[in-house]
């Protein structure tokens, strides 16, 4: 009996235990979460335009208290026995999700993904692979949901910001795109990816003094960065700057020599800045090259030569440049033309 009855003390203690800990446990779910809403609330008040720059320091120094704090619930959440079990098999499902995204399973990995943010709901790397492989499918507007509950979760998340941007670019809403890129920038100066891509979008709609500033943000980070520095060289001809284009696309040849985007816009640039023999010298490299601006390049070539003279040499570039139905009209205009004149 005396066994019994400890057996029955001991039941009840463990159930109030284990009653007073599932409590303690929501209680520091919901300091948690509340702590976390009031860090989006600050952080979005950081973000709004025209704020004064004692006050967004004040606010930044709130947030970065709240996010100490949030990290120390998050830490005293972890002690919890049955939460930490749960977490680790978020945790699983999250490697595994990860594993089949580099395999190129994607359905695999949204299954996972899925498994791993119903444990942990506020798993914003999780969520993060999530996006990804929505991009990867092609479910842009899921995509930018599941982005969309990172920074919710993880406002300094730059890498969902910028993710979601190229998903907001796909779409079409550029805009809502270079916003988002912003925000990434904001939050991490090293993006130079991330400051490449908005660089392109506003190249995308002709802002070239804005594609300007992002292109060379993005070579300041990586000076090695020879795709921005052909893109600098879009822009500034774009804008009309045509000697500071050219030294941009030789910039980027001088780190890839084989980079033929650049070498054919370099021809380009060089024709229309009136450097004709270097301009032939360029576009018949950048032909040499079996690459999609193998015609764009007959065509600049030909432009060389018929603006120097060379009729007969220019009409065999402007044919080879026909060959491409990308170029078969702008081509065939020249070589009636020249053939008037022949």
């Amino acid at each position: 009996m005396r066994r019994k009855g400890t057996s029955l003390l001991l039941a009840a203690i463990f159930i109030a235990f284990a009653s007073f800990s599932l409590q303690a446990q929501e209680d520091l779910q919901a300091e948690y979460d509340q702590k976390l809403q009031k860090a989006n609330e600050i952080r979005a008040q950081m973000g709004e335009a025209g704020i004064a720059a004692d006050e967004y320091e004040k606010l930044k120094e709130q947030y970065e208290q709240l996010n100490q704090e949030i990290k120390e619930l998050q830490a005293k959440l972890l002690e919890d026995a049955e939460y930490q079990k749960r977490m680790n098999q978020s945790k699983q499902a999250f490697n595994e999700g990860n594993t089949a995204y580099k395999k190129g399973q994607y359905e695999e990995a949204l299954n996972q993904y899925n498994k791993a943010v119903e444990l942990n709901e506020n798993y914003d790397d999780a969520y993060y692979g999530k996006g990804l492989t929505m991009l990867k499918l092609r479910r842009y507007e899921d995509a930018i949901a599941a982005f969309q509950h990172v920074v919710e979760v993880n406002p300094s998340h730059s890498r969902a910001f910028s993710a979601m941007g190229s998903a907001y670019n796909r779409l079409g809403r550029k805009q809502q795109a270079i916003e988002a890129y912003q925000n990434a920038i904001e939050i991490d100066q090293s993006l130079y990816t991330t400051m490449y891509n908005l660089g392109l979008v506003y190249n995308n709609i002709k802002n070239w003094e804005n594609a300007i500033k992002y292109f060379r943000m993005a070579t300041t980070v990586n000076s090695d960065y020879y795709k921005a520095y052909n893109s600098l060289g879009v822009a500034l001809s774009g804008a009309g700057r045509l000697e500071d284009a050219i030294m941009a696309f030789q910039n980027a040849l001088a780190i890839d020599e084989d980079y033929t985007s650049a070498r054919y816009h370099l021809a380009e640039a060089l024709n229309k800045a009136g450097q004709h023999e270097q301009a032939l010298t360029e576009a018949r490299k950048a032909a040499a090259d079996r690459s999609r601006y193998k015609a764009a390049a007959h065509f600049e070539a030909g432009k060389a030569l018929q603006t120097m003279g060379r009729l007969s040499e220019a009409l065999s570039e402007f044919e080879k440049a026909a060959n491409d139905r990308r170029w078969r009209k702008a081509a065939q205009y020249e070589i009636d033309t020249i053939k008037r004149q022949l």
